[in-house]
């Protein structure tokens, strides 16, 4: 890194910091970046040992310049971000960050319970930029792309249509009704690129917070059954109210019949509900499912392409 220039452990007092510099990182690349929050950081320190697993970057007055983590998702599965705050690119911070996070994530792969067998490192970054450029550079692939997209919502929007034998409802929020969720979208996303999904703990830890309403998300039951869920969030682009639909997914016996498109015009009908004027989602552009032509159909356009880029970690 350039002189003046380095690397510490943040400190828990600074997760305000983090989220607005990760913020300011993301916003610079897609304007229509959903705001971080600092609950955000802190749910996820809360996991981490955060004296190991996460970095800052620290300009020469002192203030933040860049930040880093390494997660574990499963055994055998570890998950690397890193961030460059504007004004600061090109003085070595993006390249520091990566082999830190390598060098954090070969540790974590020869400790219990991942030691003796491989285990993989990703890291999502924009394509066609300095950390795409960075990661090839050190033996990195690309694996997938990924599709950031998004619509206005401003306007008459088209009303769902519900396949026979389904009814509709919020989610009510208890920890039973949450589990039947994420075993619907488990089932669902089982098609999904490896596989392997995550248990209800790290599901419920991503998706639900101190903000979380429940009353956004649109469950479609048959005989009793939840047979597919759109989960919904809000925060602020560009400093106003926006739509997340953080997951979309129907049961295996379930498409083919239209619900997939009518639990999305569903959420769409919730937040303007709520006086937001835009909505985003991020999709698989290779979707086994095809669920990216369903999202194009329904008019949202892509905002930015992300690429998933993997190293192989040798068993240690």
């Amino acid at each position: 890194m350039r002189e003046g220039y380095g690397t510490r452990a943040p400190r828990a007092e600074e997760a305000e910091q983090v989220a607005a510099l990760v913020h300011e990182a993301e916003r610079s690349q897609d304007p229509t970046a959903g705001a971080r929050t600092p609950a955000e950081f802190r749910g996820v320190w809360s996991r981490l040992d955060l004296a190991r697993d996460a970095r800052v970057a620290t300009a020469p007055d002192g203030t933040l310049a860049g930040y880093a983590q390494v997660d574990v998702v499963r055994p055998g599965r570890l998950h690397a971000d890193g961030y460059t705050r504007p004004g600061h690119l090109g003085t070595g911070i993006g390249a520091a960050l990566i082999d830190w996070s390598g060098d954090r994530a070969r540790r974590l792969a020869a400790t219990a319970p991942h030691a003796g067998a491989p285990a993989t490192l990703l890291h999502y970054v924009m394509l066609d930029g300095a950390a795409d450029r960075m990661l090839r550079a050190r033996d990195y692939r690309l694996v997938r792309v990924h599709q950031r997209m998004r619509r206005s919502l401003t306007g008459p929007l088209p009303a769902p249509r519900w396949p026979e034998g389904v009814t509709v409802r919020p989610c009510d929020g208890t920890p039973e009704e949450l589990r039947r969720v994420h075993a619907c979208a488990e089932e669902a996303f089982a098609d999904r690129y490896e596989g392997v999904g995550r248990p209800f703990e790290r599901w419920s830890a991503d998706l639900v917070h101190e903000r979380t309403d429940p009353a956004l998300w649109v469950l479609a039951e048959r005989a009793g059954r939840i047979v597919g869920v759109a989960v919904c969030d809000l925060t602020t682009v560009q400093g106003a109210p926006s739509g997340e639909v953080c997951q979309l997914a129907v049961a295996r016996e379930a498409r083919r019949t239209g619900l997939g498109k009518a639990l999305l015009l569903a959420a769409f009908a919730r937040f303007a509900d709520r006086g937001v004027t835009t909505v985003g989602l991020d999709v698989d552009s290779e979707s086994p499912t095809g669920a990216h032509r369903l999202y194009a159909g329904a008019q949202m356009a892509v905002t930015a392409t992300i690429g998933q880029f993997e190293l192989g970690l040798p068993a240690r």
